[in-house]
């Protein structure tokens, strides 16, 4: 999932009446809110969904759409924007099970000032959130992935750093085949689990070169790829540059 640091954040108490359906412009932020009660009909050109009691929903910013408050309705809303846009095509609607999050919000409401700007400790709070948001939409999407797939994303986790691990030996351990691991690892994540290992050790080589105390030969065996040759193809045709030059910033 991509990410981006947030920059601005308000918080803020609403209730609505019963409405008829209006149309609404996309907007030049992203928001979240969460419903106490009532319940809303949110449609786009791509979908068409009901907001009610105990239910998060996120807007993306730039989408337009249609709404209609079905039930009068009392919410928590938070508008943010981000240092760098990230595109989501469409709005997301989440039922809450637990009290976490609709805690999450209130104490978000409690740290805005007068104007619903949020305080330091506000922004903290509202990282929390997203990474709470972020657990239970993997949790909820995890349900309709097939268990040997999710077990194979795990795994690559853990041992993406094993310059030994392949996608190979991740399937003969997992007693399936290299292309139903590749069929439906795409479908579930949108990328083949070659590419997401490839991140994953991308990733992991980025932060090491940070350190100026660690060679390039070390690096790529800490990052788990098999030679530092290969690493260095691998690092220049994803980044553009030598690991080097990357390191010299």
């Amino acid at each position: 999932m991509e990410r981006s640091a947030v920059i601005e954040l308000s918080a803020f108490n609403t209730t609505s009446k019963s409405t008829k359906r209006i149309s609404v412009k996309g907007r030049d932020f992203y928001s979240l809110s969460y419903r106490y009660h009532g319940k809303v009909l949110i449609k786009t050109a791509e979908s068409e969904f009901i907001s009610d009691e105990d239910t998060v929903t996120f807007m993306p910013k730039s989408i337009s759409y249609e709404t209609e408050i079905i039930e009068e309705t009392r919410m928590v809303a938070i508008h943010f924007k981000l240092h760098n846009d990230i595109k989501f095509s469409n709005p997301v609607a989440i039922k809450i099970h637990s009290k976490e999050i609709p805690s999450l919000f209130e104490k978000l409401i409690e740290s805005s000032r007068a104007d619903s700007q949020v305080s330091f400790e506000g922004m903290s709070v509202f990282y929390e959130l997203l990474a709470q948001l972020e657990k239970l939409c993997a949790s909820e999407q995890e349900k309709n992935i097939p268990k040997k797939i999710v077990l194979a994303r795990e795994k690559m986790l853990q041992c993406f750093s094993d310059p030994l691990f392949s996608i190979s030996s991740l399937a003969e351990s997992l007693r399936i085949s290299t292309s139903y691991l590749r069929r439906e690892f795409s479908i579930a994540y949108g990328k083949s689990p070659i590419s997401f290992l490839r991140e994953l050790r991308l990733d992991r080589a980025k932060k090491l070169l940070e350190s100026e105390y660690l060679t390039i030969g070390q690096i790529s065996e800490q990052s788990g790829f098999s030679s530092p040759s290969y690493f260095i193809q691998v690092f220049h045709r994803s980044m553009g540059c030598s690991p080097e030059k990357y390191r010299k910033g």
